[in-house]
């Protein structure tokens, strides 16, 4: 008899996250590892990754930290060497790093656009193609690229972002047609907006309701509601799914 609950566990994996220091990513690399991955957790910014790996660590796992700036393709290569240094393999990538500037379209800057488009689209097909090239010498492999809502229903102040990501939906099917054949399944993550310390500022009264009016079960995401997405796309529960943007929105999208 089949144990599917089994297939779920993620013992003996190795998972690449990037945009680990904090928020979705930081959620989603301690949650792959309460499920039994090894992490290795990605940003610029060491000394948030240190406090990462000190809790995965805590939990019983192996973490890794690796600084890298995703805007150099150079660090994304030193990022490679360095996964094939200290693991060897790796089974799972989150692409979760990205930049957002909310700016009504006439006034955004060439500096904007360059920022977002090089972290959250030329950083996350050159970390596909550098950690998929490893997945791919081992025959299988498991890549998840953080999109949004904003990529099918968008909102004022997000064109070159909701862009991004609706380019990323698009990539995300391409990748996982071209890459079936080495064993990668590429899948996407859209959410809705996830209640995290950096955005409680920001989401609050009239903004705060303006969200809720748009999903229909009528709160924000949490990262619980991420992790299990992910936990499912990374494990062998979901080994006949690829090319698929999962949406995580509580039918936000449905709804627009």
């Amino acid at each position: 008899m089949v144990d599917h609950y089994q297939r779920f566990d993620l013992s003996n994996k190795v998972a690449v996250v990037t945009g680990a220091s904090e928020g979705i990513g930081r959620d989603i690399a301690i949650g792959l590892a309460e499920a039994g991955a090894d992490v290795i957790v990605c940003s610029r910014r060491e000394a948030k990754l240190l406090e990462v790996k000190e809790i995965v660590e805590r939990n019983g796992r192996r973490a890794e930290t690796c600084v890298v700036d995703l805007r150099n393709v150079a660090d994304i290569q030193s990022l490679k060497a360095f996964v094939k240094a200290t693991t060897g393999k790796v089974d799972i990538l989150v692409n979760n790093a990205g930049y957002a500037v909310t700016k009504p379209a006439w006034e955004v800057s060439e500096n904007d656009w360059d920022t977002m488009v090089d972290t959250g689209f030329k950083g996350l097909f050159f970390c596909c193609q550098a950690i998929g090239s490893i997945m791919g010498e081992h025959g299988y492999g498991k890549i998840i690229n953080l999109s949004s809502t904003f990529s099918e229903s968008i909102v004022p102040g997000r064109s070159v972002y909701g862009g991004i990501k609706a380019g990323i939906n698009h990539l995300t099917e391409a990748l996982a047609m071209e890459w079936a054949p080495h064993g990668i399944r590429v899948n996407a993550l859209a959410p809705t907006a996830v209640n995290t310390p950096s955005r409680q500022s920001t989401l609050q009264g009239p903004i705060l309701e303006k969200v809720l009016a748009r999903i229909p079960l009528g709160r924000l995401a949490t990262p619980d509601d991420l992790i299990g997405a992910v936990i499912f796309l990374a494990s062998a529960a979901s080994d006949f799914v690829t090319g698929q943007t999962l949406f995580v929105d509580g039918g936000w999208v449905a709804a627009s």
